[in-house]
């Protein structure tokens, strides 16, 4: 299904629904700085293929570029990936699972596929990384100097998510759960 819209746009909203119309998605990068670690978000695999968006935090960009499209061509393959299921091979040498991202976070984070989808009816799965001793961000022995590196989105409290830091460096307050 091609993606059409009527009006006038940024280059980078030009540049995602090209994408999206010639690849099936479009990757959003949003950069760190001394606040935030940084993160990427697929745009258009909803869309495209019906596969819930990919969203990661905490890595290189380049790196992070990288998985969410080993994740669109697994979706574009027909492979559906289920949130707190573990995966081997989409990271090299360590596992990985996913998480549903509540949406009360998609108007402070992926703002740019709200765009897209002019709205919210869009699932969302976090690419939740482990420590280097395969250990996942909940779990209490988790290295501490990771733990400013991934927010936990599947839960709806900022407290609760670890993204207290990361709503005030976007100078945003938090959403009312839905």
């Amino acid at each position: 299904m091609k993606c059409e819209y009527d009006g006038d746009f940024s280059k980078s909203d030009r540049k995602a629904i090209y994408d999206v119309n010639t690849h099936g998605w479009h990757v959003q990068i949003v950069l760190p700085d001394g606040a935030n670690p940084g993160w990427a978000y697929s745009i258009g695999l909803f869309h495209t293929f019906g596969h819930p968006e990919i969203l990661v935090f905490g890595l290189d960009g380049d790196l992070m570029h990288q998985l969410i499209n080993h994740v669109g061509r697994e979706a574009r393959d027909g492979h559906r990936f289920q949130p707190e299921r573990e995966y081997g091979d989409i990271i090299e040498k360590y596992r990985c699972t996913f998480r549903l991202v509540h949406a009360s976070w998609y108007q402070h984070i992926l703002c740019h596929a709200t765009w897209f989808y002019k709205g919210w009816a869009f699932p969302t799965l976090q690419l939740i990384w482990p420590d280097t001793a395969q250990r996942y961000p909940w779990d209490p022995d988790f290295e501490a100097r990771f733990l400013g590196d991934q927010p936990l989105l599947f839960h709806a409290s900022p407290e609760e998510a670890r993204a207290i830091q990361l709503l005030g460096s976007l100078g945003r307050r938090p959403a009312e759960p839905r």
